[in-house]
């Protein structure tokens, strides 16, 4: 059961990081280097999630 929940974590934790991934794009794209910044600062919270699950297992 806790592996199901685990799983059902990281599942969310890689959609976020897709989102944030596509915002940073369109974030260079429009050269808005504040909010490239401001995205990367939360893809790197997620990340540090994703790690902290991974090691879970």
């Amino acid at each position: 059961m806790k592996q199901s929940i685990d799983n059902v974590e990281m599942l969310q934790l890689l959609e976020k990081k897709q989102k944030l991934l596509l915002g940073i794009k369109v974030a260079i794209t429009l050269d808005r280097m504040d909010l490239v910044r401001k995205l990367a600062s939360e893809l790197r919270i997620i990340t540090e999630e994703e790690r902290s699950l991974y090691n879970k297992e």
